[in-house]
């Protein structure tokens, strides 16, 4: 019995040298997806209580973890680039600063830790309403602006299907919604939202965007749905598994 175990070891410990960061899997992050994030110039981040660690090397056996401790706020979600992270705790919305290590908050708003959120350039983009948490709330989305890295400033606000998840690519907002669809939209003149394009996906659960490729993969109840962001602005589906 002692030998197999160590034979089951020394496998563990040779699979892991060969073993990619897309492939990793932290303790929680299988059931709790906010723990481990993916930033809009593609660093990973993973994300504990009060303290962020941006995982800079390739390879498990030799990976590398850099810590923000990003004014010991309670952080319960990360969005944006790996130099302007938008921080949404149990007390607000905040914008943090890596270079500068300061934070801004964003008050007088009833956030809450199931808000979806997304950075675009010096814009905010906040979902909010017919959650776990707000279920009594009008599900709507609103617009934010970075003014000068000083302070965050409301800009719009519009009402909505209950939006479930909210990702950028290529400075385009993908938002996907209770009812199954995905719509991708614009800042237009410095002050509003605009509609591109949609598509559906019934019982769509959550999405993960490939700038590289301009793909938008869509989990669903029974699998995945792989869908094409052409130069059209026209969301075309791919293939389905």
């Amino acid at each position: 019995m002692r030998y197999l175990i160590i034979l089951v070891c020394f496998c563990l410990i040779s699979c892991s040298k060969i073993e990619e960061i897309g492939s990793l899997r932290i303790l929680g992050s299988n059931t709790e997806q906010n723990f481990f994030n993916e930033t809009t110039n593609n660093q990973n981040v993973f994300l504990k209580k009060n303290e962020m660690q941006f995982l800079n090397n390739s390879s498990v056996s030799n990976l590398n973890l850099n810590k923000f401790t990003a004014d010991s706020l309670d952080i319960e979600r990360i969005a944006g680039s790996s130099d302007s992270l938008l921080l949404l705790s149990k007390t607000g919305l905040k914008a943090y600063f890596t270079k500068t290590n300061k934070t801004v908050q964003l008050k007088n708003y009833a956030f809450s830790t199931c808000d979806q959120m997304a950075l675009v350039d010096s814009f905010v983009v906040v979902s909010q309403g017919k959650t776990v948490c707000q279920p009594g709330i009008a599900s709507k989305y609103s617009l934010f602006k970075i003014n000068k890295f000083t302070e965050l400033v409301y800009i719009n606000q519009y009402l909505s299907e209950s939006i479930i998840d909210l990702k950028v690519m290529n400075r385009k907002i993908f938002m996907l919604d209770a009812g199954g669809v995905l719509g991708v939209f614009e800042i237009k003149n410095g002050s509003e939202m605009s509609k591109v394009t949609e598509f559906s996906v019934p019982t769509g659960q959550f999405i993960k965007v490939v700038p590289s490729l301009s793909r938008i993969l869509v989990k669903t109840a029974k699998g995945m749905v792989q869908l094409s962001y052409n130069a059209n602005n026209k969301l075309e589906k791919i293939n389905e598994i």
